[in-house]
Protein backbone atom coordinates (compact mmCIF):
# COMPACT_ATOMS: atom_id res chain seq x y z
CA UNK A 1 0.00 0.00 0.00
CA UNK A 2 1.35 3.40 -0.92
CA UNK A 3 1.60 5.38 2.31
CA UNK A 4 -0.27 8.68 2.42
CA UNK A 5 3.07 10.40 3.13
CA UNK A 6 4.44 9.19 -0.22
CA UNK A 7 1.24 9.99 -2.11
CA UNK A 8 1.42 13.55 -0.77
CA UNK A 9 4.88 13.95 -2.34
CA UNK A 10 3.62 13.03 -5.81
CA UNK A 11 2.68 16.66 -6.41
CA UNK A 12 0.65 17.49 -9.49
CA UNK A 13 -0.73 13.96 -9.88
CA UNK A 14 -3.84 12.25 -8.60
CA UNK A 15 -2.95 9.22 -6.49
CA UNK A 16 -5.53 6.57 -5.61
CA UNK A 17 -5.03 3.30 -3.78
CA UNK A 18 -6.69 0.05 -4.78
CA UNK A 19 -8.15 -0.29 -1.28
CA UNK A 20 -9.83 3.11 -1.52
CA UNK A 21 -11.28 2.13 -4.90
CA UNK A 22 -12.65 -1.19 -3.58
CA UNK A 23 -10.25 -3.22 -5.72
CA UNK A 24 -8.28 -4.84 -2.90
CA UNK A 25 -8.67 -8.47 -4.01
CA UNK A 26 -8.54 -7.86 -7.76
CA UNK A 27 -5.71 -9.62 -9.62
CA UNK A 28 -2.95 -7.62 -11.33
CA UNK A 29 -4.22 -8.17 -14.88
CA UNK A 30 -7.69 -6.98 -13.99
CA UNK A 31 -6.23 -4.09 -11.97
CA UNK A 32 -4.42 -2.85 -15.06
CA UNK A 33 -7.62 -2.96 -17.12
CA UNK A 34 -9.70 -1.33 -14.37
CA UNK A 35 -7.08 1.36 -13.84
CA UNK A 36 -6.99 2.36 -17.49
CA UNK A 37 -10.77 2.15 -17.95
CA UNK A 38 -11.16 4.46 -14.95
CA UNK A 39 -8.89 7.11 -16.42
CA UNK A 40 -5.55 6.27 -14.82
CA UNK A 41 -2.42 6.53 -16.96
CA UNK A 42 0.05 4.93 -14.56
CA UNK A 43 -0.06 1.89 -12.28
CA UNK A 44 2.48 2.05 -9.42
CA UNK A 45 3.48 -1.16 -7.68
CA UNK A 46 6.25 -2.78 -5.68
CA UNK A 47 5.53 -6.10 -7.41
CA UNK A 48 8.67 -6.58 -9.49
CA UNK A 49 7.15 -9.63 -11.17
CA UNK A 50 4.16 -7.78 -12.61
CA UNK A 51 5.89 -6.82 -15.90
CA UNK A 52 6.83 -10.47 -16.45
CA UNK A 53 3.42 -11.83 -15.49
CA UNK A 54 1.35 -9.39 -17.57
CA UNK A 55 1.56 -8.75 -21.29
CA UNK A 56 1.87 -4.98 -21.49
CA UNK A 57 2.31 -4.86 -25.26
CA UNK A 58 -0.34 -2.60 -26.71
CA UNK A 59 -1.56 -1.50 -23.28
CA UNK A 60 -2.26 2.19 -22.88
CA UNK A 61 -1.29 2.22 -19.20
CA UNK A 62 2.29 2.55 -17.96
CA UNK A 63 3.75 0.78 -14.95
CA UNK A 64 6.18 2.12 -12.36
CA UNK A 65 7.81 -0.59 -10.27
CA UNK A 66 9.13 0.80 -6.99
CA UNK A 67 12.31 -0.81 -5.66
CA UNK A 68 13.15 0.88 -2.33
CA UNK A 69 16.31 -0.10 -0.44
CA UNK A 70 14.16 -1.37 2.43
CA UNK A 71 10.46 -1.59 3.20
CA UNK A 72 10.65 1.33 5.60
CA UNK A 73 8.79 4.60 5.18
CA UNK A 74 12.02 6.65 4.81
CA UNK A 75 13.16 4.36 1.96
CA UNK A 76 9.85 4.77 0.16
CA UNK A 77 9.81 8.53 0.68
CA UNK A 78 13.33 8.74 -0.76
CA UNK A 79 11.91 7.49 -4.08
CA UNK A 80 9.56 10.49 -4.50
CA UNK A 81 11.94 12.62 -6.64
CA UNK A 82 12.68 9.67 -8.93
CA UNK A 83 8.97 8.87 -9.21
CA UNK A 84 8.22 12.45 -10.25
CA UNK A 85 11.00 12.39 -12.85
CA UNK A 86 9.75 9.06 -14.19
CA UNK A 87 6.19 10.33 -14.52
CA UNK A 88 7.33 13.04 -16.93
CA UNK A 89 9.02 10.52 -19.26
CA UNK A 90 6.47 7.73 -19.49
CA UNK A 91 5.26 6.33 -22.77
CA UNK A 92 1.99 4.38 -22.84
CA UNK A 93 2.66 0.71 -22.15
CA UNK A 94 6.13 1.34 -20.75
CA UNK A 95 7.60 -0.14 -17.59
CA UNK A 96 10.02 1.88 -15.51
CA UNK A 97 11.78 0.59 -12.42
CA UNK A 98 12.34 3.27 -9.80
CA UNK A 99 15.05 2.50 -7.29
CA UNK A 100 17.12 4.34 -4.75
Amino acid sequence: MMPDELAALIVGHEVQHVIDLGWRHVTNGKLLVLSKSNGFDVFITEDGNLPYQQNLVGKKISVLVLRPETQTLPSLLALAPAILRSLTNLEPGSVIRVSA
